[in-house]
């Protein structure tokens, strides 16, 4: 059964463009930036570089403001330098606009953009793009700006003369690579409830199954009317929201549905593979030489792949991650395979020491390539040994190594030979 979702209606009102007329100024020289976006004319109160070497120290820190969104406030003082930090993925293209719509008449304003944040907490002092005039009347906006670095930036909007006026900086994501590849690991928790509230109603009036009712719950319609209700009619815009609809039926909708499918027991947890970072290809690649250098030690496989996973929940346990993994990966369930024994499980130190000598590479690699930095990896163990001439053996590990709050797990097979 579909539940039927209300749509937002877009309204746009188009601007009376009016020729700025405000206080005349000295002219300044003008700033180098190495963004687009920038003004020809001079820029009006740059906040001014601090001695710590942070920008944010010459300002009133206000917080965030989100992408595809907006913050609204009013200044207090003359000048004044009013900060917000917002964050990207690498690639990013944004607009910021001091906006029509939300500031006062007669408002004359400056917009300055730094960073990313470094290591240290500090956003420099130097400019990525700057504005004066270039939004409505002597409002300011920054077209087009690329964002080649991810991370964490900082937008000043300041005025000479704006005491007592408000303003509303809006931020709006201008291709598909604004929020952060992190955000799509795991369902948002909103969008699961939808599904659960929708497969619970097609169980009471169907009398099917769970797993039976999911289908219904699942097709390209409810995608769509998930990311209406969420990014659309909702008034708080989650922030994977930003980068459109594609994203989000390609990318997180997936998840939620087989999520969804081992939750209801249709069948093992589907794990989605996704390609090896350079810096886990390049760990590999070094310990794979040393497996031949000199007599044929050993090989091996590496796989990186998604674990379904609902936001705010606890995670999925390391048991149905393993099983997922065999059943997804079809080098291990294939009929020449060797049949694993599940050993104890290993805390990610036992897992390093048994990498030490031909991967050490790899082990100190995952927790940055998959992790968060602060979360404890869990890793399951698997063994076969397999005859493979009179008194050799090949002997068999497949690690499972688990990355529960980032969702993301490993599936390494090592294979010593006996030589």
């Amino acid at each position: 059964m579909r539940h039927a979702w209300n749509r937002m209606s877009l309204w746009f009102v188009p601007s009376l463009l009016l020729a700025a007329c405000g206080p005349s100024v000295e002219p300044v020289e003008p700033v180098e930036s190495p963004q687009v976006g920038e003004s020809t004319q001079a820029v009006l109160y740059p906040p001014p570089a601090p001695p710590s070497g942070n920008i944010v120290d010459s300002t009133a820190f206000l917080g965030p403001v989100g992408l595809n969104d907006g913050v609204q406030t009013r200044f207090t003082t003359n000048p004044q330098y009013l900060s917000f930090n917002f964050r990207v993925a690498a690639g990013a293209q944004v607009r910021l606009e001091v906006t029509h719509l939300g500031s006062s008449m007669g408002l004359d304003t400056g917009l300055f953009v730094y960073g990313p944040k470094d290591a240290n907490g500090s956003y420099g002092t130097t400019l990525r793009a700057q504005d004066d005039d270039a939004g409505y009347g002597q409002l300011s906006k920054v077209t087009s700006l690329t964002l080649a670095q991810g991370g964490e930036y900082l937008a000043v909007v300041s005025s000479g003369t704006g005491a007592g006026k408000q303003f509303r900086l809006g931020l709006g994501c201008l291709n598909s690579a604004c929020a952060e590849p992190s955000l799509f690991t795991a369902c948002d928790l909103d969008v699961a409830t939808r599904i659960e509230v929708c497969d619970e109603s097609v169980v009471e009036v169907q009398h099917v199954t769970p797993a039976q009712a999911l289908p219904q719950c699942t097709d390209a319609q409810d995608a769509h009317d998930a990311y209406v209700s969420q990014c659309v009619v909702s008034s708080g815009a989650k922030p994977w929201c930003a980068n459109g609809e594609t994203a989000f039926t390609s990318k997180m909708w997936p998840v939620c549905k087989d999520f969804y499918y081992r939750y209801y027991g249709a069948g093992p947890l589907p794990l989605t593979q996704f390609p090896l970072s350079s810096t886990l290809q390049a760990a590999r690649a070094t310990g794979h030489t040393r497996c031949k250098a000199g007599e044929n030690w050993c090989d091996e496989s590496l796989w990186t792949l998604n674990v379904p996973s609902v936001a705010g929940t606890p995670p999925v346990s390391l048991d149905r991650v393993a099983e997922g993994a065999f059943a997804s990966i079809p080098a291990l369930y294939a009929q020449e395979a060797p049949q694993f024994q599940r050993l104890a499980d290993l805390t990610y130190a036992q897992f390093a020491s048994r990498l030490d000598y031909f991967f050490p590479e790899l082990a100190q690699a995952l927790p940055g390539a998959l992790g968060n930095g602060t979360e404890v990896p869990q890793v399951a163990d698997f063994y076969a040994d397999v005859p493979v001439a009179p008194g050799a053996k090949d002997y068999h590990h497949v690690y499972v190594v688990y990355f529960p709050v980032s969702h993301q797990t490993a599936v390494f097979w090592f294979t010593q030979h006996e030589i």
